[in-house]
């Protein structure tokens, strides 16, 4: 009888002492082999946002959601679960190099966000425009990104790698403007709608251009007069040797189209800075003048 008590109480501290192993080991970032923490390298991330200039301004609130997805050498690991607003903590073998992307507000009500899977490569992984009921593509949202590269290590142990990612704001900016397109065109603006042309619907995960030819079609306003505004809108960037075309149509025809300005530049949007463009039509031909500025620098009059 005694015999059998102890042998109770024996698997008693024997189950007890492996549900507090199994709890510790429940407790480790996912990633490693958590019945073997030998080899399992643990990387402490802190997220820092710059604008196209370098300064840092993470403390602004532009940034609101940061998503991180995690390849090695055969593709698409995992995404890492979120952490704080700007810390992340989680952990994989030694041993591998591995590349972090980092996107800063993926939105869903303008980008079609993937659900990868297990080895796509990041030249595949693609971030793709959202549309309109029309087929027009909706703007970006206010795109930042980051892409780190983590080499293989070789200690041993519970070790711990620290690195910081920067986010850089990857969208670009555009307004455009126009004068006198009622004069120009004799009748009214009221079923005209801007269409600005890209190169690509798609980001990639190397942040290149991908996918078929874009077309944002923002929202445009009407002053008095029969002219058009439309307010700075987020698009993907232009490549260093692609362009823009802006055109407007009434009622399903296409009135006018540059995709230069009046003298013979190509209509560029390099990544965090805002292309202004005024289309003036009070001469016969239309007058094209463009800048590009900073952020949230817009030097057309938007009075409307």
């Amino acid at each position: 009888m005694k015999s059998e008590k102890g042998k109770r109480i024996k698997a008693h501290v024997a189950a007890s002492a492996f549900l507090v192993c199994l709890a510790c080991l429940c407790a480790l970032p996912t990633g490693c082999v958590r019945e073997d923490v030998d080899g399992c390298l643990q990387y402490s991330l802190s997220v820092k946002v710059v604008d196209a200039d370098g300064n840092d301004i993470t403390s602004s609130g532009t940034v609101t959601s940061v998503d991180l997805y995690l390849f090695d050498a055969d593709g698409f690991v995992r995404l890492i679960p979120k952490g704080t607003s700007t810390d992340y903590v989680f952990a994989e073998e030694e041993g591998s190099a591995l590349t972090l992307v980092a996107w800063g507000n993926l939105k869903a009500d303008s980008l079609n966000i993937p659900q990868l899977a297990v080895g796509t490569s990041l030249e595949d992984a693609q971030i793709v425009l959202l549309k309109h009921t029309n087929g027009g593509d909706r703007p970006s949202s206010d795109l930042f990104y980051s892409k780190l590269e983590l080499g293989p290590t070789t200690r041993a142990g519970m070790s711990e790698n620290t690195s910081t990612i920067v986010l850089k704001r990857l969208a670009s900016g555009v307004s455009i403007r126009t004068s006198s397109l009622e004069r120009h065109f004799g009748t009214s603006a009221d079923t005209c709608r801007i269409v600005v042309r890209g190169a690509g619907n798609a980001l990639n995960f190397l942040a290149k251009i991908a996918g078929e030819e874009s077309g944002y079609e923002p929202v445009v306003k009407r002053d008095a007069g029969g002219d058009l505004y439309a307010a700075p809108f987020c698009i993907f960037p232009t490549q260093e040797d692609g362009s823009l075309t802006i055109e407007l149509y009434r009622s399903g025809k296409k009135l006018f189209s540059t995709s230069t300005d009046d003298e013979g530049n190509p209509l560029q949007a390099p990544a965090g800075k805002t292309l202004s463009v005024n289309i003036d039509f009070a001469n016969a031909k239309a007058k094209i003048t463009v800048s590009v500025t900073n952020w949230q620098q817009i030097d057309q009059d938007t009075e409307m």
